[in-house]
């Protein structure tokens, strides 16, 4: 009985996975030595041998790329399965570069996960995008299953940027800006943190982001900073099967959320599902653009269609949900539901307060089947500087607006008008049991 039982054991103890030590391999994690090579033999090795990769504690800084297309910190092998990159707390991968890419995961690959690592960059503004993370798959080697939790970063123009992947699953994670818009370029080039692209080579399928936290500036004062204003947005996305669940958002100086129509395939049917967020629309003080200050921006911006966005809060909005079919050619807006919402908005006296939801079609391309029910609405307390209406709908069709409640208390008009409910051009809105 004795002998079955070590049998047993010893079995058991082969079929765990064994985790290669970075550290094993040269890498220090003393913040000193460039730990690029080290950190790519360790990643090399634990691919060819099938093991997981542990990056212990320390500061392993990065600086010598790995390939000639600015790429530091490479998994680029063919056909990899079920492969974890882990760190523990105080596990941090730094770099200064103010181009390319930190870690690049490019070609076929199966349930890889990136977890508890620290990815930093110390870059000021620069003329390229910079990434934490470039998943690179395309139409014929997809990357499937890859997953990124508990993980945070800080720094980069875009932190994960996206595209040929089957199964996203981005859970957990901080995403954190000290410079604000800074740490991007100075242009409108987007400084997002999650780019989810749709292009001929691949598109993003089954995508999950959930229960993150992103702040667009974590410094002391804005004003002080180059730009002087945060970073932009945290999603710009188009995607096929979407979900964005249970994430904070604040402190942006633009849309929190992008999404997009399709590119590749205008018709699919897959679901954007946006639900249970909380979006902090506050702008830093400070904030300007353009040599102005800084008064709006938007919690959702999307024209994508079979869409739910349910139960999420917009606090200090400007503007809400704002959908601009009109503005995409050939586009309709259809199958759209918004519900059980709540929006508050700002109350400082310089925010520029619009429409908590905006839909806008065309006269020749309506937007059509809206529904937009639940939602609670609370207007209060600032200066109106144009004429507005908390729920606008222009060239729309077949609109149920049903059990919203919109309360407008202690504006000040200065000669403008602000109202509950308008509609222009619109065919066939049915408007019950709501509190306008």
């Amino acid at each position: 009985m004795k002998r079955y039982s070590l049998l047993l054991g010893f079995f058991l103890l082969h079929l765990i996975s064994v985790a290669l030590d970075a550290k094993s391999v040269g890498a220090k994690g003393d913040g000193i030595q460039d730990d690029a090579p080290y950190l790519n033999l360790a990643i090399a090795r634990a691919l060819l041998i099938g093991e997981d990769l542990f990056i212990p504690a320390g500061t392993y800084k990065c600086e010598q790329f790995g390939s000639p297309y600015n790429k530091i910190l490479l998994m680029d092998q063919s056909g990899v399965k079920t492969i974890r990159i882990y760190g523990e707390a105080g596990t941090k991968i730094t770099t200064s570069q103010p181009k390319g890419c930190l870690l690049y995961i490019f070609n076929k690959n199966l349930n890889v996960s990136i977890e508890n690592i620290f990815f930093e960059n110390t870059h000021g503004i620069t003329l390229e995008q910079t990434n934490a993370l470039q998943l690179l798959g395309t139409n014929e080697n997809s990357i499937i299953n890859f997953s990124v939790r508990n993980c945070r970063f800080e720094g980069f123009s875009t932190a994960i940027s996206a595209q040929g992947v089957k199964g996203l699953f981005i859970y957990n994670n901080t995403f954190a800006s000290p410079r604000g818009h800074d740490n991007a370029q100075d242009s409108s080039a987007p400084a997002v943190y999650i780019w989810l692209a749709d292009n001929a080579n691949g598109q993003c399928y089954n995508v999950k982001i959930s229960n993150n936290v992103a702040d667009g500036y974590t410094g002391s004062n804005v004003a002080l900073t180059h730009t002087k204003r945060a970073m932009d947005g945290f999603v710009i996305a188009i995607a096929y099967g979407l979900e964005i669940i249970s994430n904070e958002t604040r402190n942006f100086s633009e849309e929190h959320l992008i999404i997009q129509p399709p590119k590749t395939f205008p018709a699919s049917k897959d679901s954007t599902f946006i639900e249970g967020n909380k979006f902090f629309q506050a702008i830093p003080l400070g904030s300007m653009k353009n040599g102005a200050v800084l008064s709006s921006n938007y919690g959702i911006r999307v024209e994508c269609n079979y869409l739910k966005i349910d139960n999420n809060i917009f606090n200090d909005f400007s503007t809400g949900i704002l959908m601009l079919p009109f503005e995409v050619p050939g586009w309709t807006q259809h199958s759209v539901m918004i519900s059980a919402n709540k929006f508050y908005s700002a109350q400082k006296t310089f925010y520029h307060v619009r429409e908590a939801i905006k839909v806008q079609g065309s006269d020749t391309n309506p937007a059509t089947d809206i529904t937009i029910s639940g939602n609670a609405i609370q207007i209060s307390g600032f200066i109106v500087k144009s004429s507005r209406s908390a729920i606008s709908l222009y060239d729309c069709k077949n609109v149920l607006l049903e059990n919203n409640r919109v309360t407008l208390q202690n504006l000040t008009l200065n000669g403008f008008t602000y109202t509950t409910f308008l509609k222009l051009r619109c065919l066939n809105v049915v408007a019950k049991n709501n509190n306008f």
